[in-house]
């Protein structure tokens, strides 16, 4: 039984790595500006992980809440460099959660 949770959890990390492809790949097509950013965020938060494993989850969630914060300064009217680093760092965690889990 064990078996087929992690098989479970497999199929649908990789599910995860086809939306979050996809989302990318649109990403790519927009022009640039608020709305490209505003639409990538919008295209995250429908991703439903559903089993993948927690460390995926939690790094997906802290990627979209650093991309969330860059584009709420960006909205407001602020620097967004700062928020670079965090952005970076988010990404390079959802990365090596999705490969560990594959």
């Amino acid at each position: 039984m064990h078996g087929m949770v992690g098989l479970g959890r497999q199929a649908h990390t990789r599910a995860l790595v086809r939306e979050l492809a996809a989302a990318n790949k649109q990403l790519e097509k927009s022009p640039p500006g608020v709305e490209r950013a505003e639409a990538y965020v919008r295209s995250l938060k429908k991703i439903d992980p559903g089993w993948a494993p927690e460390e995926v989850k939690t790094a997906l969630n802290d990627y979209i809440a650093a991309l969330q914060a860059g584009l709420d300064a960006l909205k407001a009217g602020r620097d967004t460099t700062q928020y670079d680093p965090a952005i970076a760092k988010a990404k390079e965690r959802l990365v090596a959660s999705l490969k560990a889990a594959d």
